[in-house]
């Protein structure tokens, strides 16, 4: 367990964080799970050992570094965490709550459109697909 700690041991160290037990408890939540949880489900599953409070600010310094994406008040791993782009899109499956990064190739032609249009900087996107996943089906 906890396969990407050296990697958060390494993005924190460069901003001067300590990687305390809350960090990772989190993360080995984060690992076990492949759907998005909300911090508060996160302090169920480690049965309240971690206050909600601290759980935010680990998953925002998780963030912060790249480690973990929000959506919709909920977080996970990221799956690439080379990946420097502001836009993340997701398959999110209504059914078993499964979540998967997909990359797609539009924010430039969209930008483009925006800026055009309606005279909007696009700065990043973050888009959940519904559906149902494979296994569900």
């Amino acid at each position: 367990m906890n396969q990407n700690l050296a990697p958060v041991e390494a993005a924190f160290s460069a901003r001067r964080w300590r990687v305390t037990l809350g960090v990772r408890e989190v993360l080995r939540i984060l690992e076990t799970h492949d759907h998005f949880l909300s911090a508060h489900e996160i302090e169920k599953i480690l049965d309240h050992s971690l206050d909600v409070t601290t759980i935010y600010r680990v998953l925002e310094k998780l963030q912060e570094v790249r480690f973990v994406h929000e959506f919709q008040g909920k977080w996970r791993l990221c799956s690439d965490c080379h990946n420097q782009t502001e836009s993340h899109h997701f398959l999110i499956c209504e059914n078993c709550g499964s979540a998967e990064e997909i990359f797609l190739d539009y924010h430039e032609a969209i930008s483009d459109q925006l800026a055009r249009e309606k005279q909007f900087l696009l700065k990043k996107v973050h888009l959940g697909f519904l559906g149902t996943c494979r296994n569900c089906r």
